[in-house]
């Protein structure tokens, strides 16, 4: 336990929850008046190890803001990060967030909390707090567990983008980046994952070390992806639906030029494209002797 002499809680003072998440556990210090109150850790799961740094570090909000309720329940209330995208995370639209994120963001919507980026070497406490080993026994708070639905593919071939996603280089290089944290300039970013920046809040991984886009499946480039947009295509609907339908199911940098040019090139498409002007004239040509 950090050293330092607790002071009293006041209900009338700013109160601040300093919290922080490494790679084994969750930190969190209640404040008023930059002295410490109430501090409070516990050890990550298995499965929460593997989580995400963005997603280590908006849980470490959820532990702080459930464990310290009773004190910040009701009232406006700060809480510090030295994980930056969190100030953007918390505003953008809930529906924007990863699924992961969006439980968790939703466990925060009964408070009244305002998350402020502060530089890690001025969060000694919850770091300090974060690195403990809780005693076992200890209670948990656990965010629930997300049943993923991987409908879209049979198991047979699931098993095998689970495969080819951990014998892929750059699949590799980006799931350590995901799980490490993002740097704060993109020139920092490894060269052949650098063109995932612009989405890299919406990545996650999941079970067996697929990669998520929300709540879209991360298809690695060396995955021939011919039957994925022919399945994507068996309806025979237009350019924007087929790009709806990708939306709802799988990722990867260019699939919506892949599905354009797949839709133009359709032998059926192209057919019924080729009527559909002769049916509107010959309606058209009706409608004008009709007029006369």
């Amino acid at each position: 336990m950090p050293g330092g002499d607790l002071s009293y809680f006041d209900p009338r003072k700013q109160t601040t929850l300093q919290v922080d998440a490494s790679m084994s556990g969750l930190g969190a210090v209640l404040m008023q008046d930059a002295k410490p109150i109430y501090f409070a850790s516990r050890s990550l799961t298995d499965a929460e190890q593997r989580y995400a740094n963005i997603e280590r570090e908006l849980l470490a909000v959820v532990f702080a803001c459930e464990k310290f309720h009773m004190y910040v329940y009701g009232k406006e209330f700060i809480v510090e990060s030295d994980h930056k995208p969190l100030e953007m995370i918390y505003l953008k639209n809930l529906v924007a967030a990863p699924t992961r994120l969006q439980l968790m963001l939703l466990r925060l919507q009964g408070y009244q909390l305002k998350i402020t980026y502060k530089p890690g070497k001025t969060m000694l406490l919850a770091d300090a707090m974060s690195r403990l080993n809780p005693l076992p026994g200890q209670d948990v708070i656990s965010v629930a567990g997300i049943n993923m639905s991987f409908a879209y593919f049979s198991d047979g071939k699931l098993m095998e983008l689970k495969q080819m996603t951990n014998e892929d280089s750059e699949m590799t290089a980006l799931r350590e980046q995901i799980i490490s944290g993002w740097p704060e300039k993109q020139r920092s970013v490894p060269q052949p994952i650098r063109h995932y920046w612009s989405y890299r809040d919406e990545l996650t991984v999941e079970e067996g070390g697929i990669i998520m886009k929300g709540q879209r499946i991360l298809i690695p480039l060396t995955v021939p992806t011919n039957d994925i947009l022919a399945k994507l295509h068996d309806a025979h609907q237009g350019i924007v639906k087929c790009q709806l339908r990708a939306k709802t199911a799988v990722f990867w940098p260019r699939i919506n030029q892949d599905i354009e040019e797949l839709v133009k090139a359709c032998p059926i498409c192209l057919e019924n494209s080729k009527s559909q002007p002769a049916n509107h004239f010959n309606l058209m040509k009706f409608r004008l002797d009709r007029g006369r």
